[in-house]
C-alpha cells in the first residue's frame, strides 16, 4: 500500500519532509472517540488518512457550536507543536478513522535536525489561524451512507442497489455497495474500497449486530428504511438512541406503494425516531429514488416562495417556467401565501392543478369577507379555515411527497416559528394569519400570526437544511400603494365625510402590507443564503388583486424564463454542472 498523503509536508524540502513522516505514528480510532477536548493540554498534530472528524468549541456560556467537518487528507492540532496553550476546540471521530500522529517531542527532534522546519510550521499555523477567522465550513457532503431497515418487510439490499444506481445517474463517479462483511476484510480493506469509489453504501440487515455496528461507524449519513404502519424492530429505538450523533445526519425513508396518491403514515414508534427529514419513495418510481439520492447527497434543489398577498400568484408563473425545464424542486418551503402554493406542490399537485385550485379558492370567491366585530380581527376566518380544510384535509407536513416547511411569527416568544411537522392546514393557517385581518392561531407553542412579520422569504431556513442549492422567489418587496384603486361615489362620499384623504389606503390593505412587507435587510439576507433569487416586477399589482391571477402569473413566468435564458439559475437547475 502506498504511503498516506500528507499535504502539509509538500512545502518542505525532501530530507525534512522525510524526517517528519518517519516520526508520524499511525493511530486507529472507532467512530465516536474524542481525540481531545477543549481546554486539555495540546501535545500532538494529526493528519487524517481515512474517516472524518468533527471540530466543535464551547463559548463562555458553555454553549457548544460545530465549527468544521474535516476529511482526509486534512490536518489539525498544529498549534500544539508550537505552543503550550490548551486546546481551543474539541475533536471527535465521526466514524471509524485512521490518522497519523506527530507528537511535540517528535517534532522537536525534527527541529533539532532541520531548524528551518520551525519557520515553515509557524507560517502554516498562521495560515490556519487566518482560515479560522474567515470561518470554517460544516457543510454536509456525505460520501458514505448506511441503509438500515428498521421495520420488517423491506429488502434493504435491493433498495440500496436502486439507490446506488440513482447516485451514479445524478453524480459523477461510481458508487460501491457492501451488503455483508467481506472475508478477511480489515480497516485497510474498507479504506481501499471507499477510496476506489466516489461513494459507498453500507447495507445493514439486522439491528445492533456486528455488521450493523460497523456500517453505522463508517457512515456520514444514515438512511432508516421503514414500511408505513409497520412496527419498529425490537431493540431499534434503544440502539439508535445510543449511537445518535449531532454530526451524523439521519433520515427516515418511507417505502410507499407504487400507486399511492397520498403517503401512508408511519407507525408511531417509527415516527418517534429522531431524524432530520422524512422522505417518501414510491415503489418502482425512479424519480422518487433520484430525489432521495439528491436529498441525501446534498445536491437537491430547494424552492422558497415568499409571501405577498395577491402578488404571490406570480409564483404560479415561476412554477410553470421551472416545469418547462424538466427540473422541479426536491424540497419546498415558504411564508404566508407562498407557503400555501408550496404546500400544494409538496402534496403532489401539478402546476396546472395548483393554478386551477388557486383560481377557485381566491379568484372565484373572496375568503376574506366574513367580517365580524373586530374583537380579534376584522374577519372571523371561518371561510379561510374551511378552504384550507377542503384543500389539504388531514394531511400532515411530514407525510407529503416533497419535504416541506412554512414559517409563522410567534408573538408569545417574539421569534419566527418553523413548522416541519404536524397538521398541514393548521400550520398554513398560522402562516397566513395577518394580524388584525385574520384571527391568530393559538397553540401550545404560543400565539401564531403571519410569518411575513418576521421572515417573509425564509431562504436561510432552506439553506440551513444543507440539502442543496436554494431558489428564492421574492414577491413582497416591490413598492406598494403607488396607485390607489378607483373609488365609486359612495367611497368618495364616505372619505369626504370622515375627512380621510383620497389617497389613504383602507384598513385591510394596510394590515396585509404590514404583515407581508419584506425589508431591505430581509431581502439581502435571502440573497446571501439563496443560490438564486427571483424578484418578478410586481409594483403595479395590488396586494388584494386576486382577479389579477393571469397577469401576476405571466409576470412571474416571464421573469423566470428570462433568468433561465440568462443562465442565472444554472447553479440551481444543475447543481453538479
Amino acid at each position: 500500500m502506498s504511503a498516506p498523503e500528507v499535504p502539509f509536508l509538500d512545502g518542505l524540502d525532501p530530507p525534512a519532509a522525510a524526517a517528519v513522516r518517519a516520526r508520524m505514528v499511525s493511530v486507529a480510532v472507532p467512530g465516536g472517540t474524542v481525540l481531545f477536548e477543549q481546554g486539555e493540554p495540546g501535545d500532538a498534530l494529526y493528519t487524517l488518512v481515512s474517516g472524518a472528524v468533527g471540530v466543535s468549541a464551547r463559548d463562555h456560556h458553555g454553549v457548544s457550536s460545530r465549527l468544521a467537518r474535516l476529511r482526509p487528507p486534512e490536518s489539525f492540532g498544529e498549534m500544539a507543536l508550537l505552543s503550550d496553550a490548551p486546546r481551543a476546540a474539541t475533536v471527535v471521530a465521526l466514524r471509524d478513522t485512521n490518522l497519523l500522529r506527530l507528537t511535540r517531542p517528535a517534532f522537536e527532534a525534527v527541529i533539532g535536525e532541520h531548524p528551518h522546519t520551525l519557520l515553515y510550521f509557524a507560517r502554516m499555523l498562521a495560515d490556519r489561524l487566518r482560515q479560522i477567522y474567515r470561518g470554517y465550513s460544516v457543510n454536509h457532503a456525505p460520501r458514505t451512507f448506511t441503509v438500515l431497515a428498521v421495520t420488517e418487510g423491506i429488502d434493504a439490499a435491493a433498495f440500496a442497489r436502486r439507490l446506488a444506481a440513482a447516485f451514479d445517474e445524478i453524480l459523477p463517479g461510481r458508487t460501491g455497495c457492501l451488503a455483508a462483511w467481506p472475508e478477511d476484510a480489515d480497516e485497510a480493506w474498507f479504506h481501499a474500497f471507499e477510496t476506489g469509489h466516489a461513494r459507498t453504501l453500507f447495507v445493514a440487515h439486522e439491528v445492533d449486530c456486528p455488521w450493523c455496528r460497523l456500517c453505522r461507524r463508517h457512515a456520514d449519513h444514515v438512511l432508516l428504511l421503514a414500511e408505513p404502519d409497520a412496527p419498529l424492530r425490537a431493540g431499534a429505538a434503544d440502539y439508535l438512541a445510543r449511537v445518535r450523533s449531532d454530526w451524523i445526519r439521519t433520515d427516515i425513508v418511507v417505502h410507499q406503494e407504487a400507486g399511492a396518491s397520498r403517503p401512508r403514515a408511519l407507525h408511531p414508534a417509527v415516527a418517534a425516531l429522531s431524524a432530520a427529514m422524512r422522505i417518501h419513495v414510491r415503489h418502482g418510481h425512479a424519480a422518487d429514488v433520484c430525489r432521495l439520492a439528491r436529498l441525501a447527497s446534498g445536491s437537491a434543489r430547494g424552492l422558497v416562495l415568499g409571501g405577498g398577498g395577491a402578488r404571490a400568484l406570480a409564483h404560479l408563473g415561476v412554477l410553470r417556467a421551472l416545469e418547462e425545464t424538466g427540473h422541479g424542486p426536491d424540497f419546498v418551503g415558504g411564508t404566508s401565501m407562498g407557503a400555501v402554493i408550496a404546500a400544494s406542490l409538496a402534496l403532489g399537485m401539478s402546476v396546472a392543478e395548483i393554478r386551477a385550485d388557486t383560481h377557485a379558492a381566491f379568484v372565484g370567491r373572496n375568503p376574506l369577507n366574513d367580517y365580524t366585530l373586530p374583537f380579534h380581527a376584522l374577519t372571523r376566518g371561518a371561510k379561510v379555515d374551511a378552504g384550507l380544510a377542503e384543500r389539504y384535509g388531514d394531511a400532515r407536513i411530514e407525510d407529503l411527497w416533497l419535504p416541506f416547511f412554512c414559517v409563522s411569527s410567534n408573538l408569545t416568544t417574539g421569534r419566527a416559528m418553523v413548522h416541519r411537522e404536524g397538521p398541514l392546514a393548521t400550520a398554513l393557517r398560522a402562516s397566513i394569519a395577518i394580524p388584525g385581518l385574520l384571527p391568530p392561531v393559538v397553540s401550545d407553542d404560543g400565539v401564531l400570526v403571519d410569518g411575513g412579520m418576521m421572515n417573509n422569504l425564509p431562504a436561510d431556513i432552506a439553506a440551513g437544511l444543507e440539502r442543496g442549492p436554494v431558489l428564492a422567489v421574492d414577491v413582497g418587496s416591490d413598492r406598494a400603494f403607488e396607485e390607489m384603486p378607483a373609488r365609486d361615489w359612495r367611497g368618495r362620499l364616505v372619505r369626504r365625510l370622515s375627512g380621510a384623504p383620497s389617497a389613504m389606503p383602507t384598513l385591510a390593505p394596510l394590515l396585509l402590507r404590514a404583515a407581508t412587507v419584506s425589508s431591505d435587510a430581509q431581502t439581502l439576507m435571502a440573497a446571501a443564503h439563496a443560490t438564486a433569487l427571483l424578484r418578478p416586477p410586481l409594483a403595479g399589482i395590488d396586494l388584494r388583486a386576486w382577479s389579477s391571477l393571469g397577469e401576476s402569473a405571466e409576470l412571474g413566468y416571464r421573469d423566470a424564463r428570462a433568468a433561465i435564458a440568462a443562465g442565472k439559475l444554472a447553479g440551481w437547475l444543475d447543481p453538479m454542472g
